[in-house]
């Protein structure tokens, strides 16, 4: 059963990408239930998973907006006036829900493909379409204070990007009788806020549910072709070799509310966006151990593609 809910950004945050949010509900889980009940959870989330996160993505004027799909290029091949439109539609970091589509039915399998639609404020989007991300700059200033004298030591200013358009992001029950114990989790994670630099205000958000319809028969647990939707922990299960994909080291430090900062293990993700196939329809992500009994989220969250 897929779900979904919209974020309105209060104040500045870090990205929230499908690991923010499962640390989040994790932080959640721990002040309601305690921390034996958390690990009584994740052990058994290892091997069956309640539920499948995405990473947030905008949502502009009512429309889901999705990463760009990694396709791979024409190159030579390509006409000489697509290859020239082509540097504007490599910018582009999202598409349209009509664009996607497209992706899935194979009417667009390489990148120079995209020329058929409208490059536009890094959104690939129909003629008929004026969606913008826009985004306001945030000043805050800050001021370090000697311990021991209480003397101002030194006045300084932080600047940063605030988000002035929603996001969403999805989850898919695979157990439905947890919907509203996770109803529950995001609702006092709201509270706690998203991501890093919480002490200092980041991080304030709003969570209302969406209507996951338009959505529902993109997403497909069993395809051994698809894009992720989240940042995933690969697994000798995806076949390297018959996919298009980015990936990234991450390393991060634990939540930091509630207790003293722990940093984790650095981990490989293959980043949204990609387009992987399967060796088989098992999952191919996994939750990752990355230190003692802490946990780090890396299963993919699967639209179905016809081709790769």
């Amino acid at each position: 059963m897929l779900k979904a809910y919209k974020i309105t950004y209060l104040s500045p945050t870090s990205p929230v990408r499908s690991f923010t949010i499962f640390g989040a509900i994790c932080w959640s889980y721990k002040l309601i239930h305690g921390e034996k009940k958390l690990k009584e959870f994740l052990s058994e989330f290892k091997e069956n998973q309640k539920f499948l996160i995405s990473s947030a993505f905008p949502y502009v004027k009512d429309k889901f907006l999705f990463p760009k799909p990694i396709l791979p290029i024409k190159g030579d091949s390509a006409d000489f006036k697509v290859k020239i439109q082509r540097k504007d539609y490599k910018k582009a970091r999202f598409i349209t829900l009509e664009v996607l589509k497209e992706v899935i039915d194979g009417n667009i399998r390489y990148e120079e493909d995209f020329v058929k639609f409208k490059s536009s404020s890094g959104i690939i989007q129909s003629e008929n379409d004026d969606l913008k991300i826009e985004q306001k700059r945030h000043t805050q200033v800050r001021n370090m204070i000697n311990r021991i004298t209480n003397a101002s030591e030194n006045l300084f200013s932080i600047e940063s990007d605030f988000k002035v358009y929603d996001e969403y992001f999805l989850v898919y029950f695979i157990d439905t009788g947890f919907e509203n114990e996770f109803q529950r989790l995001i609702k006092l994670a709201e509270e706690i806020g998203f991501g890093g630099k919480k002490s200092i205000g980041w991080g304030r958000v709003e969570i209302n549910n969406l209507d996951p319809e338009p959505l529902k028969e993109l997403i497909d647990l069993n395809a051994d072709k698809f894009i992720t939707l989240s940042p995933i922990i690969p697994t000798e299960r995806i076949n390297p070799g018959e996919s298009y994909y980015d990936i990234e080291t991450f390393k991060s430090y634990t939540e930091n509310t509630f207790e003293e900062e722990k940093l984790k293990k650095k981990v490989l993700y293959i980043k949204e966006g990609s387009v992987l196939r399967k060796k088989d329809t098992i999952m191919s992500g996994q939750l990752k151990e990355v230190e003692n009994g802490i946990y780090q989220y890396g299963l993919e969250f699967p639209i179905g593609v016809k081709y790769v």
